[in-house]
């Protein structure tokens, strides 16, 4: 018999600190992760014993003890969706920005040219159309010709809170 599998989606709040004028700096990410039925039982029962307060710390302190397979599970998808929030924020943000090397390469890809036969004003050109797409798609294209998640430390225990969805609520 095999146990019917559910995508969930979860909205996580990650939390990067507070600003010079005191403002906390939060930037709202979705998730999705995949259980089965038993699994989602299991989560809605322990929700349904949460008093406000535990309520508002999220689902991740309710599945630390009583079910470390699920809190791994969601933890692993938060933390991968803000590796990757942060490496597109930090392209964004510009912090961010393609090795020398690689734009060359691409270049020379793109345009099937040697390099002896680069050509400056042709390249330059390039350059801005490229900046364009690396600024407008997404980051699956971006990491097939770039190297950018070498740019980005996340700190080991980021500060997230992953909201209990609401059809997780007795």
């Amino acid at each position: 018999m095999t146990d019917n599998k559910q995508t969930v989606q979860f909205e996580i709040e990650y939390f990067q600190g507070i600003t010079c004028t005191g403002c906390a700096v939060v930037s709202d990410l979705d998730i999705e992760v995949e259980f089965t039925d038993d699994e989602i039982a299991q989560m809605r029962q322990l929700v349904s014993q949460l008093d406000e307060v535990l309520y508002s710390q999220g689902l991740m302190p309710v599945l630390k003890d009583a079910a470390p397979e699920l809190h791994e599970r969601i933890d692993s998808a938060a933390r991968s969706e803000i590796f990757d929030f942060l490496v597109e924020d930090g392209i964004c943000q510009g912090y961010i920005e393609p090795d020398d090397d690689e734009l060359r390469r691409n270049f020379l890809k793109d345009y099937e040219l040697t390099e002896e036969e680069f050509d400056e004003s042709l390249y330059d050109d390039w350059y801005d159309e490229e900046m364009s797409r690396i600024n407008s798609s997404d980051l699956i294209w971006i990491r097939s010709r770039y190297s950018v998640d070498n740019q980005v430390t996340m700190e080991d225990n980021p500060d997230y809170t992953c909201n209990i969805p609401v059809d997780f609520l007795p």
